[in-house]
């Protein structure tokens, strides 16, 4: 089912030339190709592939980036921003699936022969990309074996995180569920401070009872509850983790 079209600007490259005398527009595609891992394993042909064939797109936030239903013609390569994947599950329903950010790649599926996006991805601030055809990231991955390997290991985490994630669901209370979404969340999104990690990322109580199959209202709840027991902070709407051992010890 689809949700409406991919919601982007194109980028307009400017007409300067940076030191290397690559354009500029060429320059931000390779520093978003090198922010995450499939790019950092690319051969440095490959990356000169992923360059020529990739267009950048930037969605405001609270926009598409990808719609599901859409056809699953190409990949993006996040270079900046946030993410929300959510699939629609009929009219009423829709399910949270998670978070990507700069480095992460999305509709990798795509790559295994689905036709058309799963899910959604919505804009949680103002997001960078390089969209790079499927076709052209097959072709890469048949003759490069470092990228391959590269999108193996992505595909097996992705895995292992949706598994633990099912787990979590049906052997976890609420508590449990919250305190292992604030440790990934920490680890992933965490900025160290003197009082401990800021999870810079802006998750709602919302966001996060959606994530976690809980309520808002229990999520508020819960949140207090470890704030009087001084293992987090709540600052301008911001997560404040002062104890990750006691966070963890939680899950």
């Amino acid at each position: 089912m689809t949700m409406g079209s991919v919601a982007h600007r194109a980028w307009a490259p400017p007409a300067t030339a940076g030191n290397d005398g690559a354009t500029e527009l060429e320059a931000r595609k390779r520093r978003i190709i090198r922010r995450g891992p499939l790019g950092n394993a690319a051969s440095n042909s490959s990356q000169a592939t992923l360059v020529e064939a990739g267009t950048i797109q930037r969605v405001e936030k609270g926009r598409l980036l990808i719609a599901q239903g859409d056809a699953a013609t190409s990949v993006a390569l996040l270079g900046m921003g946030r993410v929300r994947l959510t699939r629609v599950l009929g009219d009423t329903r829709s399910l949270s699936i998670g978070y990507r950010g700069a480095g992460d790649i999305l509709g990798e599926a795509a790559l295994g022969g689905v036709q058309s996006h799963r899910e959604n991805a919505v804009a949680t601030e103002d997001v960078e990309a390089l969209m790079v055809p499927t076709q052209a990231m097959k072709a890469l991955m048949t003759s490069d074996p470092p990228l391959a390997a590269a999108m193996l290991q992505v595909m097996v985490e992705r895995h292992h995180d949706t598994e633990e994630r099912l787990a979590s669901m049906l052997f976890r209370n609420v508590e449990a569920r919250l305190c292992e979404f604030l440790t990934k969340a920490a680890a992933r999104w965490g900025i160290p401070e003197p009082r401990g990690v800021l999870i810079a990322a802006p998750f709602t109580h919302q966001e996060m009872a959606n994530m976690i199959g809980s309520t808002r209202e229990t999520v508020t709840l819960t949140l207090g509850d470890l704030r009087r027991a001084g293992v987090l902070e709540i600052d301008r709407r911001r997560i404040v983790v002062l104890n990750k051992d006691a966070l963890k010890a939680r899950v």
